[in-house]
């Protein structure tokens, strides 16, 4: 079956297997458009998602792994128009994104979810999981998909990302700037990996660019109401900033 989506302003269009892909990306889901790429999904890219599955269990599995399959594709197009995928969860705050990053398991869902209690109806939750970066000369914006986690937050729209904060459990909380040069491993790791080199480059130039208007910190924090105030104080501290310059 075929179907067209729109990620990040992108129309892509689907070719699929399963109908599960098109329920599973309804909310992108447009009729309007030519697509500025196209995805084919086989049964071999399909099965090749649970390669490391039991069998029986990849084949019961099979409209589930085409959402994955999918995914990959997606996201090694995206590069050349000037777009990633990163594994992340995204809040908006009075219409300015921010993303926490850190390995699976460190915290990210419960920091963000403590946002939504601390700041009610001021935070947005955009992705829980792996949205798509935009970068531009001016800016970087950041929108939700459909691949949002367990939770499933995810909200189709795009807001510009002002900061980046990289999550790390700790007894106490405090948080702090870091330059580019401390802060691109710690990207890296949670960039999409392409195998094709050229796709890497142009990953890595646009990390070059986000650099410019993005600023990243460090956060150590015991997953607590007190974790999100010292957040919370650092982007308003941000703020004014700004407002100075």
């Amino acid at each position: 079956m075929y179907f067209k989506i729109r990620l990040a302003d992108v129309i892509i269009g689907v070719n699929a297997q399963y109908e599960y892909l098109k329920e599973y990306c309804e909310k992108y889901i447009v009729e309007e458009g030519t697509p500025e790429f196209t995805i084919q999904l086989t049964m071999n890219d399909i099965r090749a998602e649970g390669k490391h599955m039991d069998s029986d269990e990849a084949a019961r599995q099979l409209p589930y792994l085409e959402t994955l399959a999918a995914l990959r594709k997606i996201a090694e197009g995206m590069p050349l128009k000037n777009r990633f995928l990163m594994h992340g969860a995204v809040l908006s705050w009075k219409g300015n994104g921010l993303m926490f990053t850190a390995p699976s398991g460190t915290g990210k869902s419960t920091h963000i979810d403590l946002w939504k209690r601390y700041l009610g109806e001021e935070v947005e939750i955009i992705n829980g999981d792996k949205p798509i970066l935009w970068v531009t000369e001016k800016e970087t914006r950041v929108y939700g998909t459909p691949w949002a986690g367990k939770e499933r937050w995810e909200n189709n729209k795009g807001v510009p990302l002002k900061g980046v904060c990289f999550l790390q459990r700790g007894s106490l909380n405090e948080i702090k700037r870091i330059t580019p040069s401390e802060a691109m491993p710690l990207l890296l790791r949670q960039v999409y990996h392409t195998s094709d080199p050229q796709m890497a480059g142009k990953i890595l130039e646009l990390l070059d660019k986000m650099f410019v208007t993005v600023p990243f910190y460090m956060m150590k924090c015991n997953i607590s109401e007190e974790a999100v105030r010292c957040s919370f104080d650092r982007r308003r501290e941000q703020e004014r900033a700004m407002k100075q310059q």
